[in-house]
């Protein structure tokens, strides 16, 4: 099977020849074509040539076109700083001092506004090059990785008690910024997946994930199905109470970090979403052989039997990872997923 027909099985529920899988990447890329994080960030051509160069290097069946969480609040006049060897940082947050600036904010147009236009000249370049072959993912944020990287997260979840309303007033507007830029990324011929990192129980309560979270998520997922896109979801840290929540909301597949249980998921899910994970990513930047094999092997258990699993890391890996422990994660899920 190419990567891209391994792929659809999995979405199929059909048993593709081993178990797909592929590494998150971001800038690690970057040293295969001579770039640094801040070109890697900043140059859509060499942002593209990167991810090309990674697929070329380790053949994995999902290219996931990794970029910043910035991206969006950036095209909306926020500070973010590039640094040489890591991922970039936000100076401000638009939103901090005075909640009703979100009056004068505007959507950002994705074929204009910041690094948004470069982005998705990237997904188009990565998409047409791999045409046929690998499956290419566009991120962008989803509504409350919007809200928080405009409000901040400790006083988002302080607004979710004192001020109910601005929340969902701020919700329905970062509903409306993903689903321009991820229709713009999906017009350019890539998958899309929605980062929705701060989402879990590991920074918020079930309570305001089901008030304030999976309302937009649901609705966002339902409008950008209606223009024929379907959407992976990604959501960092512990998730298990919530997994059947997750479950309703009509994405396609589910990337899940590692403190999360994978074996809980597939139950949870009923069949209904692939399930994507969830290789602990500190072992990318310091773990062992063994402790790489005994991570790939406690994923493949997990999913044993099971149809739709894609195996990858739990998460982004760092920047400052080792390459040749990303191929050892290659080789092993060569390895062991056509025992599968």
């Amino acid at each position: 099977m190419s990567s891209l027909e391994r792929v659809k099985a999995a979405f199929r529920k059909q048993r593709p020849d081993r178990v797909p899988f592929y590494p998150i990447v971001s800038a690690l890329a970057g040293s295969l074509v001579g770039i640094d994080a801040v070109t890697y960030y900043t140059d859509p051509d060499r942002f593209a040539d990167a991810h090309i160069a990674l697929h070329e290097e380790i053949r994995h069946d999902v290219v996931a076109l990794m970029m910043d969480l910035y991206m969006e609040v950036e095209a909306m006049g926020a500070k973010v700083d590039f640094v040489k060897d890591d991922v970039p940082r936000l100076r401000t947050y638009l939103l901090k001092e005075d909640k009703a600036r979100l009056g004068s904010l505007e959507v950002p147009d994705p074929a204009s506004a910041g690094r948004l236009p470069g982005y998705v000249k990237a997904c188009r370049k990565v998409s047409e090059a791999l045409k046929g072959r690998t499956p290419v993912g566009g991120v962008v944020c989803g509504p409350w990785t919007i809200a928080t990287t405009l409000r901040g997260a400790e006083s988002l979840i302080m607004d979710t008690v004192t001020d109910p309303e601005f929340v969902h007033e701020l919700m329905r507007f970062s509903v409306e910024v993903a689903k321009g830029f991820g229709g713009a990324v999906s017009k350019a011929g890539a998958g899309l997946s929605l980062s929705e990192a701060p989402a879990s129980l590991s920074l918020i309560s079930p309570k305001i994930f089901r008030a304030f979270v999976a309302p937009y998520l649901k609705q966002l997922i339902a409008d950008l199905k209606e223009e024929r896109t379907n959407v992976t979801l990604h959501i960092c840290g512990f998730i298990d109470p919530i997994m059947e929540d997750i479950a309703s909301l009509g994405a396609i597949a589910l990337s899940m970090d590692e403190p999360s249980s994978l074996a809980k998921m597939f139950e949870a899910s009923g069949g209904k979403m692939v399930v994507i994970g969830n290789v602990a990513t500190n072992t990318f930047v310091d773990g062992s052989p063994e402790d790489m094999e005994n991570e790939v092997k406690r994923c493949m258990d997990a999913a044993k039997g099971k149809p739709g699993f894609i195996l990858a890391s739990g998460c982004e890996i760092s920047p400052r990872a080792d390459m040749d422990r990303v191929k050892h994660f290659c080789a092993l899920a060569l390895e062991l997923g056509t025992l599968h």
